[in-house]
Parts: structure tokens; C-alpha cells; sequence
């Protein structure tokens, strides 16, 4: 269960993203504290510095002892356990005078400070009444002050109050603070779970469609599917047709085999050789010659269609220039002045032997009927993946009629020359298995030019 949930990608998003959330809350509610206590740290720090200049200004000197009245103005200092403690430490440590609020008969040790300096902390008081053997925890704030005319008295004034207060203030802050942080997660990840189920909704409806073509309710992949999912069901239905087209390409192809069988089996099967051998002889070689040809043309077409790839592209360059090359060895006796003009960045969105397939029938073609010069340029067209090929010579030229013939299997436009007359007929069926258009006009060179576009 644990592992399918983790196989899903709204159950890996929901995790990352709560993982996410968590940190965040700890992260807030930490940075969030941690202000709060310091904000209140610098106000108790400035309440009791209240307090010791409230002691200052009612303090009279008595010699070497300071003198407070017996009431003093901050009422807390005269009730005895009031949480609030005012005492004076002379120079050397010694305890000269506290507040009647403070009952514990244990004294607390304080450093004594220099004049003008100034000290805030947490100290632990021994509290007997409470019969805390820990102590009871204050906030405490000392100042060094001198009396006298030549300073000659030091004497520091310390104000502590009980811390616990100032800790249950903490303790009620954190209390609502994660109150709300935890509604606001629980919030948060109601929200994040909506919003992961309508952004991968059209993944959703991705599957529901593969589901209802495998049911047999559509050929394609049909729905309103998001710009970044377009891709990939475009490419979906690509493939899906290449192998609708290759299923019915190869049921056509064993069908035209079979056809085409039918007749050199039939003269076979006539054959007798015990009345004229060397003429069933020659006839047995005949037919085995058709047949061969028939299956050659017959595998020859079916690799001819193959399904355009939408994976990569092939590079066009490398490949014009291996076919003009090999030509040139083939036409050694009538060579030609071969210009090919390719671009070294143009990429052919298919299969590379329809691209040899195409170039090397349109090149031999020009080759056979061109008169020593041939123009061929290439190159991707300005807005898509297409690809335009045109290929010219200087040859007699090919007129319309003609054209519509030549394009027919087994139609050759010279009868002297060899081959078997499908070469553009296998150029045709590339163009169009591509979605491609196909052209004839006179060249610039007074033969014939023709011009390609796939899709």
C-alpha cells in the first residue's frame, strides 16, 4: 500500500509538500517565539530599570549604609512575598538593604558592578517559604551607582521579580501560537490537497481516455488537454496512427504478396518437364526470377513506409553528402557537376532509411536523366520541423503527362535505362506516409526540378 501510495505522484507531491509545511510551522512558530521573548525581555528590562531609579530617588545616605523610608512608593516592595524584591549591595558584595517584600531568610550572592554599569539576567533565589529546594526563578536588573562627593561610596541597586509571570505569558503565547499554526496547516494541506487534485486532474483525464480508445470507444486520444500535456498526446496519436499505418501496411503487403504469388505458382504448377524439359526449364527460371523480383519490390515497399520517429532528429548534411558520394562511383563513366547546398544544422524529424530512400531515388533519378549538372538544396522550413528537398537538372525535362506516368510502379520515363520503374512511386509513398506534398516544375537549368515539403 505504502509503496503504490509513493508510486503516485499526487501521494509524492502531497508528502514533499507536507514534509515542506512542517518544517515551515517548526521554523515559524520557533522564529515566532523566540521575538516574543525577547520583546518581552527588553520591556520587563525597562520595567525594572523603573524600579531601581524609583529606589534611587528615595534612597538617602547614612553614613556608609543608604537609608530607605519604611514605606517605599511601589506598594509590591512593601507586601511581603509580592514577587517583586529591591536590594543594595555595597562594593564589596555585602547585602546593606532589601525590600520587606522579600521573606526568604536565605541571602542570594550578587556581583557588585561599577559605576554606571547595567546588568539584566535570570538568576535562582532560594524561596524557604515554598519549601522549593530548587528556588524560585527571577528576573533580575542591577545597576552600579556611587554616592558621595568624590564617588567614594559604591553601591549596587538590584530589582528582581518572580520570572514566573513573565514564563506562563511565554507559555500562553506558545499555546495559542501553535493553536493557530496547527489550524493553518490543516487548512493549508486541505487547500494543497484541492489544489493538487484540479492541477493533475488532466493527467486524469489523460488515463480515462487511454482507457476508453483501449475499450474501443476512439482511435485517438480525444479531450481538452492542458498546453504542457499537448506534446505528449500529440505524440500519443502519432504513434498510436504509425502503428494503426503499420498494421494495415503490413496486412496490405502480405495481401499484394499473395496476390502477386498467384500467378507464377499457377505457371509452376503447370509445368511438365517430361514432355519438353528445356522448356519448363527455362520457364522454372524464369518465375523464380518474377518471384524474387515481386518479393524484392514487396520488401522493398514495406521498409520504404516506415512511420515517421517523433523521437530525434537525423542529421541531413552527413548523409546527402555519403549518397552524392556513392553515386558519383556508380555514374563513374557519365559523371555530373553535383551542387549541394545543405545547411549543417538541418535535422529530418524521421526515419533515416526514408530519408535515403527519398534522396538517393530523387539524386540516382537525376543522375540517369540530367545532362552533367544537378542542383540539390535542403534545409528546414522557418516555422516547424518540416523539411523542404529539391532536387534540379539540366536534363529534357518532364512534362505533365509524362510526370503522371512516371509516378505509376513499374513506369519508367526512359526504357533504355535500367531499374525497375518505382523509384519515384517509393518517393511518393514516403511523401505522403509523412503528410508531405510533392512537385514538379521546369528548372532554372531547362530540365526538371522536384520539390518536396514533409510536414
Amino acid at each position: 500500500m505504502r509503496a503504490s501510495w509513493l508510486n503516485s505522484l499526487k501521494g509524492r507531491l502531497s508528502l514533499v509538500t507536507a514534509a515542506v509545511l512542517v518544517i515551515f510551522v517548526l521554523f515559524i512558530s520557533g522564529a515566532l517565539e523566540h521575538a516574543y521573548r525577547i520583546s518581552l525581555a527588553e520591556a520587563k528590562q525597562r520595567e525594572l530599570q523603573l524600579h531601581v531609579y524609583t529606589l534611587l530617588a528615595v534612597a538617602e545616605p547614612d553614613g556608609e549604609r543608604l537609608y530607605f523610608p519604611p514605606v517605599l512608593p511601589e506598594q509590591r516592595f512593601n507586601q511581603p512575598d509580592s514577587g517583586l524584591i529591591g536590594m543594595v549591595i555595597d562594593g564589596s558584595g555585602k547585602l546593606i538593604w532589601r525590600s520587606a517584600s522579600a521573606i526568604s531568610p536565605r541571602q542570594i550572592q550578587l556581583r557588585p558592578l561599577p559605576q554606571g554599569d547595567q546588568a539584566f539576567t535570570q538568576i535562582v533565589m532560594p524561596d524557604a517559604a515554598d519549601g522549593d529546594a530548587e528556588g524560585r526563578r527571577y528576573s533580575s536588573f542591577r545597576q552600579g551607582v556611587a554616592w558621595g562627593l568624590d564617588n567614594q561610596q559604591q553601591f549596587t541597586f538590584a530589582v528582581l521579580e518572580d520570572a514566573a509571570p513573565l514564563r506562563a505569558q511565554v507559555a500562553q503565547f506558545r499555546s495559542t501560537l501553535w493553536r493557530w499554526l496547527g489550524f493553518g496547516a490543516v487548512l493549508l494541506v486541505l487547500v494543497q490537497w484541492l489544489v493538487l487534485r484540479w492541477g493533475l486532474a488532466p493527467l486524469n483525464t489523460v488515463a480515462r481516455a487511454l482507457q476508453k480508445m483501449q475499450r474501443g470507444g476512439s482511435d485517438t486520444l480525444q479531450g481538452n488537454f492542458p498546453r504542457e500535456l499537448q506534446p505528449l498526446t500529440d505524440n500519443l496519436n502519432l504513434l498510436i496512427e504509425n502503428e494503426r499505418r503499420q498494421r494495415e501496411k503490413t496486412r496490405n503487403t502480405l495481401a499484394d504478396l499473395a496476390h502477386s504469388m498467384k500467378t507464377p505458382l499457377a505457371v509452376l504448377k503447370g509445368l511438365n518437364f517430361s514432355a519438353d524439359p528445356r522448356t519448363a526449364y527455362n520457364n522454372l527460371i524464369e518465375q523464380v526470377q518474377r518471384m524474387d523480383a515481386i518479393v524484392s519490390y514487396q520488401l522493398q515497399r514495406a521498409v520504404a513506409t516506415t512511420p515517421k520517429s517523433i523521437l530525434r532528429g537525423v542529421e541531413v548534411a552527413p548523409l546527402a553528402q555519403k549518397i552524392v558520394a556513392a553515386l558519383e562511383k556508380v555514374y563513374r563513366e557519365t559523371p555530373a557537376e553535383v551542387s549541394l547546398h545543405c545547411p549543417e544544422d538541418t535535422l529530418f524529424y524521421g526515419d533515416e532509411g526514408d530519408l535515403m530512400e527519398l534522396l538517393g531515388n530523387l539524386l540516382d533519378n537525376a543522375y540517369k536523366y540530367g545532362a552533367g549538372r544537378i542542383e540539390a538544396a535542403i534545409k528546414n522550413h522557418d516555422s516547424d520541423r518540416g523539411l523542404h528537398i529539391s532536387v534540379a537538372d539540366n536534363g529534357p525535362g518532364i512534362s505533365e503527362d509524362q510526370w503522371r506516368k512516371v509516378t505509376q510502379r513499374g513506369v519508367r520515363a526512359d526504357e533504355r535505362q535500367p531499374g525497375q520503374g518505382i523509384g519515384l512511386a517509393i518517393v511518393i509513398d514516403i511523401v505522403h506516409s509523412y503528410g508531405g506534398d510533392i512537385a514538379v516544375a521546369p528548372s532554372a537549368m531547362g530540365g526538371a526540378e522536384i520539390s518536396i515539403d514533409l510536414k
